[in-house]
């Protein structure tokens, strides 16, 4: 299923870095590969991955990279000083996406600025606009079942209500 934003942001990344935000489990990293999809030489890196993290910590992505995705990269300290380098010093042809939660949202609070080097997208959870052939029973399915991608998908109510315990338990006792 195409997300809404998925052209947008590809325009943007085009001119600018691009930050995707939003809540857990919307889909950032399922967009930023459909997106990788569209170019050759595409990267992907998830700062949570250790082999990955030395790929980002040595910078050691191929030169040919036209796009370079980092994932979770916000728990990178000085990850903004990181990114400003990188985007400052970058060949002409790379695009950056860069993908993260509430706390990439947060950004601001300290380090260097990246004004004017990026464009902030928040992905929110589906809506009527972006489901395909859309009807009553799609628009009930949506009320009953939210619209975070996996519940909205799930082959059964009991999966879905499943995954909507396990996230709010979860959330609950990270994020608090």
């Amino acid at each position: 299923m195409k997300r809404a934003q998925q052209n947008l942001i590809s325009k943007d990344l085009t001119r600018k870095m691009v930050f995707l935000t939003g809540p857990r489990q919307v889909g950032k990293t399922s967009l930023a590969l459909a997106i990788a999809e569209e170019l050759e030489q595409s990267v992907y890196l998830n700062y949570d991955n250790f082999s990955h993290r030395e790929v980002i910590h040595r910078a050691a992505w191929l030169p040919e990279t036209r796009l370079l995705i980092l994932d979770e990269l916000h728990k990178m300290d000085n990850w903004k000083n990181y990114l400003k380098g990188i985007y400052d010093t970058k060949e002409q042809h790379l695009q950056i996406l860069v993908t993260g939660s509430a706390r990439l949202e947060t950004f601001r609070q300290s380090g260097d600025s990246l004004a004017g080097r990026f464009f902030r997208h928040r992905l929110n959870p589906l809506s009527m606009a972006e489901i395909p052939s859309a009807t009553e029973q799609t628009l009930n399915r949506l009320l009953e079942r939210g619209g975070f991608p996996e519940p909205y998908l799930a082959e059964s109510p009991d999966d879905s209500n499943r995954w909507r315990l396990q996230y709010v338990d979860g959330l609950i006792r990270t994020e608090m």
